[in-house]
């Protein structure tokens, strides 16, 4: 029987997607993953499709509205069929990521600091700052929850700095 006191084997399929500091003290590869599949975009889906049904049998409601109110679920009826792969990775040479619209492999030599800025609807927008001077953009489909991001770039030795709340 596992301790309950102990922290949780994180692998693929726990919440945070990510791999945990071995016991030893030296860093393991920190991989978050998302899938386009999610529960959450197929809930918001039906519940859409299902107002346009209401509409209709409620209301009678003209069929060029309803297609017009249907064509925002296409493109999210596309990215689930497609499901697109996207990744970011820490190890201990190099922080890598793999989305539908970019990917970059960046050694761990090279960056100076992280810059994780917590927007107006909460989310997180990261910045990888390089020694010659250079930004790289996290994109947002593979930019984890702030405090797995922190530790595993704190594991590294990889300074972080900060913001809250930004306007731009």
């Amino acid at each position: 029987m596992p301790d309950p006191g102990a922290p949780a084997d994180l692998t693929h399929g726990s919440p945070a997607g990510s791999s945990p500091v071995s016991p030893a003290g030296q860093p393991g590869a920190f991989r978050f993953q998302r899938d386009a599949r999610s529960g959450g975009t197929l809930l918001v889906i039906a519940v859409w499709l299902c107002l346009l049904f209401a509409l209709w049998a409620l209301f009678d409601a003209a069929v060029w509205i309803l297609v017009l109110l249907a064509l925002p679920v296409g493109p999210a009826l596309w990215e689930i069929w497609r499901n697109p792969e996207a990744w970011l990775e820490i190890d201990d040479t190099a922080c890598r990521w793999h989305s539908p619209r970019s990917t970059a492999d960046i050694a761990l030599t090279e960056i100076d600091h992280m810059a994780l800025v917590t927007r107006w609807d909460f989310s997180i927008r990261a910045t990888i700052h390089t020694r010659p001077g250079t930004h790289h953009r996290i994109p947002p489909e593979v930019t984890p929850k702030a405090p797995a991001l922190e530790a595993a770039l704190a594991a590294r030795g990889i300074a972080i700095k900060t913001q809250h709340f930004t306007v731009l």
